[in-house]
């Protein structure tokens, strides 16, 4: 359904469990998308964001499963934690430059998501961005990235390659624990600290190379 040109506001959790509602265009009134606000909408297959969204809320549309794809205007400042949590049919979403942060879980058990490109704003992955992706096969990380948070790729079984980029300073806690597909690694010469078991059940891992400038490699 599509909203009045005149709405301006809506509130948090405002259609949350809505399990008939298949389409939604957001007029280019409504700057937010606050938290909850489509969860649950499990009918939900397309929604149409205009490109006045500034931010979209935390949880807004967490187990969406019937959402396949998604594109963020560009504008959009901000992707809150979990915003799309447990979208196991989204194979397709459109992150602009525009975005500078991205919460914690924000594409957790998006299960069929296969690439996703984080725009050159994002200064880090946070904990568990893409956990539990398992179809996720390639993912462009920007030169501006320093963190990658507490498995942040856990469980992605069909991550092959990844390149880290020489602003990496930190790879946190079982960062990239159950990729086991990953075969090679390059850890780049920014690389201070290394967190626990960040490598474990990587079981067709064969080659990994470790700067001399690494200080810290967590047991």
């Amino acid at each position: 359904f599509e909203m009045p040109s005149s709405l301006t506001s809506i509130g948090i959790g405002a259609f949350r469990g809505c399990l008939k509602i298949e389409s939604i265009v957001l007029p280019s009134s409504i700057e937010m998308i606050k938290d909850n606000t489509f969860r649950d909408c499990s009918g939900l297959l397309e929604i149409e964001i205009s490109s006045s969204l500034l931010s979209i809320g935390k949880f807004a549309f967490c187990s969406c499963t019937s959402l396949s794809k998604v594109t963020i205007p560009n504008g959009t400042k901000t992707i809150e934690e979990s915003a799309f949590l447990e979208c196991t049919s989204l194979n397709e979403i459109t992150i602009p430059e525009s975005v500078s942060v991205i919460g914690n879980s924000a594409f957790k058990d998006c299960k069929v998501l296969t690439k996703i490109a984080i725009p050159y704003r994002i200064n880090s992955i946070q904990s568990q961005t893409f956990y539990g992706c398992e179809s996720l096969t390639k993912i462009g990380i920007s030169d501006s990235i320093t963190l990658i948070g507490e498995r942040a790729f856990y469980n992605c079984i069909n991550l092959a390659e990844i390149r880290l980029p020489l602003s990496l300073t930190t790879i946190a806690n079982f960062a990239f624990e159950n990729c086991s597909s990953l075969i090679e690694i390059t850890i780049p010469s920014s690389v201070k600290s290394i967190g626990e078991s960040v490598f474990y059940g990587c079981t067709n891992l064969t080659q990994i190379s470790i700067p001399s400038t690494t200080t810290s490699i967590e047991t």
